[in-house]
């Protein structure tokens, strides 16, 4: 093997010299330059991402707190609304109500008044035909003819005895 001869050693070391100067001044005059700018504008950009993202997350927060404080106020004034509805809406019942209340004791006293002066009319024709049947039947048991007045009387002498 010749890399292992001793006469070749000189040489090798000199062309290793030479390569790995050539190697250490492109990588230190040009890869590495260029390595760190590239790291550094990717650092720069990283903190340029999260500094926004803070400023994003702080307008985040602002946005929320604002959102809640929106939506308490929001049901706050639903609540104020569906109680005055909610009173409002008894209120009117109520007075409905009463209105109700008052024509159902209006037709209550009206249907009263008919029926105290249907029973009264009811209760004339009844008269009547008393005294129909009776003068009829006096009539038909004895000769008497009886005047309506005298049988009124007798029925109203027979109602006071019977009160």
């Amino acid at each position: 093997m010749p890399q292992l001869n001793p006469e070749f050693f000189v040489s090798q070391l000199f062309w290793l010299v030479v390569f790995f100067s050539f190697l250490f001044v492109f990588l230190w005059r040009v890869s590495l330059p260029r390595i760190a700018t590239v790291l550094e504008k990717r650092q720069n950009k990283i903190d340029e991402n999260l500094s926004n993202a803070k400023k994003l997350q702080e307008e985040a927060k602002e946005i929320e707190v604002n959102i809640n404080e929106k939506i308490k106020i929001a049901k706050k004034e639903t609540d104020d609304q569906i109680k005055k509805i909610i009173t409002s809406l008894e209120n009117e019942v109520s007075s409905q109500l009463s209105i109700l209340d008052r024509d159902l004791e209006e037709k209550i006293s009206k249907s009263e008044k008919e029926i105290i002066s249907n029973r009264n009319s009811q209760m004339e024709n009844i008269n009547d035909q008393i005294t129909d049947i009776t003068k009829t039947i006096v009539s038909k048991i004895t000769d008497i003819n009886l005047s309506d007045s005298d049988i009124n009387k007798a029925i109203k002498s027979g109602k006071e005895y019977s009160n």
